[in-house]
């Protein structure tokens, strides 16, 4: 095959994976994410979430997070998709960085979330969450972020 020949495949392949979402790397962590998204969106209990760290349980945090509620788009998002992921293990444990964009037909929500599973354990536990989308009812700067760790 000549250059000028596998120049526009790899062009057209390029294209269509950049318009493709990222499969899921680990499928209970990209579950958790998007779990805690929809409780959020929905205004669930988050109290009642057994992913959600215990440091993230606290009154106040629960509010800041359920305040967010408000600044999402109405109704179900158009698609979610997984933008990007990393993954690190060491001796002390794991953790998982999560991005998924929420299309909804107004805007894009993107949001991060941060799990952790210590050595042994075999469930994901939500450590911090951020995020970030072009919506009136944002606090200036454009993005808004959890108390707690963000790696």
């Amino acid at each position: 095959m000549s250059r000028l020949t596998v120049l526009p495949a790899l062009l057209a392949l390029a294209l269509a994976l950049g318009a493709c979402s990222l499969p899921a790397a680990d499928k209970e962590s990209d579950a958790d994410a998007r779990q805690l998204y929809e409780e959020i969106r929905t205004g669930a209990d988050l109290s009642q979430d057994p992913h959600l760290a215990d440091f993230l349980k606290t009154p106040d945090h629960l509010a800041e997070l359920a305040a967010w509620k408000s600044m999402l788009p109405p109704g179900e998002p158009d698609k979610v998709e997984n933008r990007s992921w990393n993954y690190n293990a060491t001796n002390e444990g794991s953790v998982a960085t999560l991005t998924h964009a929420y299309v909804y037909k107004s805007n894009t929500v993107f949001a991060e979330t941060v799990l952790r599973k210590g050595p042994g354990e075999k469930a994901w536990t939500i450590a911090g969450f951020h995020i970030s989308l072009d919506h009136p009812n944002l606090p200036e700067g454009g993005t808004s972020e959890t108390p707690g760790e963000k790696t």
